[in-house]
């Protein structure tokens, strides 16, 4: 430690160290080229230059899980909006107050089902299987699908 310990401070190590990260030469991802002002680097302290490696298997099905659980999340949030829409266009005038007070509560909880059944599948499959996470948002999609919507499209 020097007298002066504010230099100290500043002073983040030895670049000779091989630990030591220089984000201008060695986050490259082509290390074939040298960058610029770097011409020879590699021949003067006789270090190889680092290689890009590729993603391992377990990343690569990692990322594909959180894109399906992505695709499917935006789907849910599509079956949301076909319920909001296909609600508006069944109206029901019902013959006393307790029907229709049940009935829009039964509307609402079509709304909310879509959120409900991802966040339930998400909670409960938080340790388990990625393919089981799968499987019960993909048959999310058939059995909460926005049918009334569906069916008048369709007709």
């Amino acid at each position: 430690m020097t007298a002066d310990r504010r230099e100290d401070a500043l002073d983040w190590g030895d670049p000779d160290d091989p630990s030591w990260v220089d984000p201008g030469r060695d986050d490259r991802v082509d290390a074939d080229e040298p960058a610029p002002g770097d011409e020879g680097a590699d021949a003067r302290d006789g270090a190889a230059a680092p290689i890009a490696t590729a993603a391992s298997p377990a990343d690569r099905r990692r990322s594909a899980v959180t894109a399906a659980t992505g695709l499917l999340a935006g789907v849910y949030l599509a079956y949301s909006v076909g319920w909001i829409l296909s609600i508006g266009s069944l109206p029901l005038t019902g013959a006393t107050l307790l029907i229709e007070v049940m009935y829009q509560f039964g509307e609402f909880l079509a709304i909310i089902a879509c959120a409900l059944w991802f966040g339930a599948v998400m909670a409960l499959t938080r340790g388990g299987r990625p393919a089981v996470r799968i499987g019960w948002l993909a048959l999310g999609t058939l059995v909460l699908a926005p049918w009334p919507l569906l069916l008048a499209v369709l007709s």
